[in-house]
């Protein structure tokens, strides 16, 4: 059976920490079962564990009150022991609520409202006392914000995570996320040779791991680091490494496959070009991968038809929403330039006007969040 995410599960003990708050006890008894059993299958997250034994304390708290087999608990001893010792248990039940919503919220491209949980959750760090639960935490914060092209707050704290996973040798797994991020916003920051170091260095650890997952990524985003620097022939190689090792171990190609063709097709290298993007489009369908589709087809109006502006402009308006902005940009940009090669430099100012709005959207993004 395969593994259920932990932030899945996680948001199912959220679920049941509102019904014990309302004293619902046959909707928390249904939830605790619930929640048991996904246990058991979960992919392996100490912090999800723990959250569910604090959630696992608090429910019997709340049957001692509303379903006494001794002595019946009054409500002001009830409440007493509801804050646990000193506030502590309420504070950390709280923070993991939090933190656990904002990963759930992540995961479904829900970024704004990631943060929004993370900064709640942030209120109650005090309450975590392990140094490496706080790296976590941080970790998490720095991967939305990059996300979000917030690449100042991103580096702040993936810092903060950097720091306390490289004092710990058991760590190495998390130090390469870091790593990753840092590169990532070095990216955005128009750095790409500083990001090319943090990454060839992210890859000689993944090598160490022997962890052909992460390899496949770093020969990945390596590639996609060299075709940003203008360095296509060491794009391609890595890119096809990557290929090479991802189709082995069952991983998703489908960006290394876009990204290849996209090379190819700006080089005006027809005949691989439709290779990859015909393989793009293969895995798109084999993952139901709608997002994708779109990039695709914009590809497809931008490189095999004729390039019509109206036509460009149908299929960016499909990612005109807080989850496609980011691609919305880097499209338009690849479709600006792609007009401006050519000469047609009316239809290439408007998508520049499609850059900055995407941008701009991006930014607006920063008025949810909460003070």
């Amino acid at each position: 059976m395969e593994s259920i995410p932990s932030p899945v599960v996680a948001i199912k003990i959220n679920e049941w920490y509102k019904h014990i708050k309302k004293f619902n006890v046959k909707g928390a008894e249904i939830l605790r079962e619930e929640v048991r059993k996904e246990l058991d299958v979960m992919e392996e997250d100490e912090q999800a564990v723990l959250y569910f034994q604090l959630m696992e304390f608090r429910h019997q708290l709340m049957l001692d009150y509303v379903q006494p087999t001794g002595e019946p608990l009054e409500k002001s001893d009830y409440l007493k022991a509801v804050e646990g010792q000193g506030k502590k248990m309420a504070g950390i039940l709280e923070y993991y609520f939090n933190f656990f919503q904002g990963m759930y919220e992540f995961k479904t491209g829900e970024f704004i409202k990631a943060i929004v949980f993370y900064k709640r959750a942030e209120k109650r760090l005090e309450q975590v006392a392990d140094e490496l639960e706080r790296a976590e935490f941080y970790y998490k914060l720095s991967e939305v914000f990059y996300h979000m092209k917030q690449t100042h707050m991103s580096m702040y704290y993936v810092g903060l995570a950097y720091n306390a996973y490289r004092s710990n040798s058991n760590f190495v797994v998390r130090e390469i996320n870091c790593l990753t991020v840092v590169a990532g916003n070095y990216i955005d920051l128009e750095h790409r040779e500083k990001a090319l170091s943090q990454l060839l260095a992210v890859l000689e650890k993944a090598k160490t791991l022997k962890n052909q997952h992460m390899i496949f990524r770093a020969l990945h985003n390596i590639g996609s680091c060299y075709e940003g620097l203008g360095d296509n022939i060491r794009a391609i190689s890595h890119f096809h490494q990557a290929i090479e090792i991802g189709s082995s171990i069952g991983e998703k190609v489908l960006l290394t496959y876009y990204r290849t063709a996209m090379i190819h097709l700006k080089n005006k290298e027809f005949i691989e070009g439709q290779n990859f993007y015909r393989k793009s489009l293969e895995q798109a369908e084999i993952h139901h991968d709608e997002l994708y589709f779109i990039l695709l087809e914009f590809m497809k109006k931008l490189f095999f038809d004729s390039a019509n502006l109206s036509d460009i402009l149908n299929v960016l308006e499909k990612l005109n929403n807080m989850k496609g902005y980011r691609y919305m940009e880097d499209l338009a940009l690849e479709g600006a330039q792609f007009y401006t090669k050519s000469g047609r430099m009316d239809e290439s100012v408007k998508l520049y006007e499609k850059v900055m709005y995407a941008r701009k959207q991006i930014q607006r993004g920063d008025c949810s969040y909460e003070f």
